[in-house]
């Protein structure tokens, strides 16, 4: 999580789609839900669907039950922001004036000119004195995540999760197989019967010598026989147990036994065999960073939230 809120991101994209947000007649200053006694507005609640609402259900019906799901979840992260900022203020954090002025100039240039800017405030629905709360709060939401939320994780501090956690970058065992699959027809009462003996006669004709994929081609009731039962590689968990056993069992080149089950009878062949492959860290660390990154800061984000919930008094009206 690189950021908790990025208002200056999220007005500007507003104040560019609030004229085409759908609109409702229920009065912004209606409390919605209090928490520890702060009152959520509908107006909030609105800002809050607009930033959550992806632009392109602006130009498409939004349909009174999509509108509802997204209002819940705004009303999830209005809370959660609120908790967050009142633990700021717990922890005495606070974001001097100066600073304040210095990202509301940013904002402001990114509009061009004041009359732009404020006629992004007007379309966002924003007072100036709203905004300059907003944005305060968003300077302290990033305080608090610089604090206690943001995680560094060093070269070393992933070495040493990768060694811990090999078996997590390993590329598992497959095997390549062929399959001959012959179908016992449910509909016919003597379908077990005829498919066991087309796999006995299939699996005669292999003994001959007659090639597995031409056969499979030939009489295979699988999907796989237009491709002479080519199954490609294959890893554990991806067939039936009965056929992974006796895939898994044979060795490069063998055929298996005919294989009996409820669904038909199967004949594998194994054609070549994939060991395990421990892949290096330096081509997992990367990926493994932003992982971890993800993981440990969603912890500490939870952990002060959950510390927030345990006392809160949230009201939903």
């Amino acid at each position: 999580m690189k950021r908790l809120i990025l208002l200056i991101f999220a007005f500007l994209a507003l104040s560019l789609s609030a004229a085409e947000q759908p609109d409702n007649n229920s009065s912004g200053n209606s409390i919605v839900a209090t928490v520890n006694g702060y009152k959520i507005t509908k107006a909030e609640l609105d800002r809050q669907v607009g930033i959550l609402m992806p632009r392109s259900f602006f130009h498409s019906t939004v349909t009174p039950k999509k509108l509802k799901e997204v209002e819940k979840d705004a009303l999830k992260e209005l809370i959660k922001k609120h908790l967050l900022l009142q633990y700021a203020d717990k922890k005495g954090y606070t974001i001097p004036d100066s600073i304040v002025e210095r990202e509301e100039k940013k904002i402001k240039k990114a509009f061009g000119s004041k009359k732009n800017f404020e006629a992004g405030l007007k379309r966002a629905n924003l007072t100036y004195d709203e905004f300059k709360r907003e944005l305060r709060n968003d300077l302290l939401m990033q305080k608090l995540y610089d604090k206690e939320v943001r995680v560094e994780l060093s070269d070393k501090d992933l070495k040493k999760y990768y060694e811990k956690n090999k078996y997590k970058f390993k590329v598992p065992e497959k095997v390549k197989i062929r399959l001959i699959y012959l179908r016992n027809d449910p509909t016919d009462p003597k379908g077990y019967e005829k498919a066991k003996k087309r796999a006995e006669e299939v699996m005669d004709k292999i003994k001959e010598g007659e090639d597995f994929a031409d056969l499979a081609a030939k009489y295979s009731n699988a999907m796989s026989r237009i491709k002479g039962g080519d199954m490609g590689f294959i890893h554990k968990g991806m067939l039936d147990e009965p056929l992974e056993k006796a895939a898994y069992s044979l060795k490069k080149g063998e055929v298996s036994d005919i294989i009996d089950t409820p669904t038909g009878f199967y004949i594998i062949k194994l054609e070549d065999i994939s060991p395990a492959v421990q892949l290096p860290f330096e081509d997992v660390k990367d990926k493994l960073k932003k992982e971890l990154t993800a993981k440990y800061e969603k912890r500490n984000l939870d952990k002060i939230l959950d510390s927030m919930r345990k006392s809160a008094k949230i009201v939903y009206k």
